[in-house]
């Protein structure tokens, strides 16, 4: 009740650079301190109909890549191999939610009719929750300059230690040995007529 909101579908965000918007809202509901309309996060696209998505059909359509203000940071093409024609590549649009600033144009601007194959949701409902208490290992990695990860040990892989192809373990300071050949058995049936 009384909360701006657009529908990107008819009429997206203009993005322009002096965002107008901003200064003409009485409640200050939009943040005062956006200066560059670039870093707006108003919501995020999702391509949320891969199967009428001309690009996933193998057809050849850019309309959301091309009219995105955040060209080739905020939608890229990303080439993948055709597998109806084996011969030709298909560019799949592909959004980057660092960049996206939820303007809607890719929206609008689907060549679908009715529904358009690419939406502008609220970030919450695009990202859901991040995982916070997940360690990125190539994070830490990075900032500690090193691998956070010892030395690897090698467990015995269990129930398999009486076969000879069980422990594959080497000692420290013992050569390896040299393993019986495994020789299969043929198993036992009704009249152990097995044959291979």
């Amino acid at each position: 009740t009384g909360t701006p909101y657009f529908e990107a579908r008819r009429i997206p965000c203009e993005m322009c650079e002096d965002i107008p918007c901003v200064v003409a809202c009485p409640t200050g509901a939009l943040d005062r301190a956006l200066t560059d309309i670039e870093q707006a996060r108003m919501g995020l696209a999702v391509l949320i109909d891969q199967e009428n998505c001309l690009n996933f059909l193998g057809l050849r359509c850019d309309v959301c890549y091309r009219v995105c203000p955040v060209i080739d940071k905020a939608i890229t093409l990303e080439r993948m191999h055709n597998p109806r024609s084996d011969r030709h590549a298909m560019l799949l649009p592909t959004v980057h939610s660092d960049h996206c600033t939820g303007c809607g144009k890719c929206e609008q601007a689907c060549v679908l009719p009715g529904e358009s194959a690419i939406k502008v949701l609220p970030i919450k409902l695009a990202q859901g929750s991040k995982a916070d208490h997940y360690l990125r290992g190539w994070e830490q990695k990075e900032a500690a300059g090193q691998s956070l990860i010892g030395d690897q040990i090698e467990l015995p892989v269990r129930g398999l230690e009486d076969k000879a192809f069980g422990d594959t373990r080497v000692r420290p300071g013992e050569a390896p040995t040299r393993t019986p050949e495994y020789a299969p058995t043929a198993p036992g049936g009704l009249d152990s007529g097995w044959k291979p």
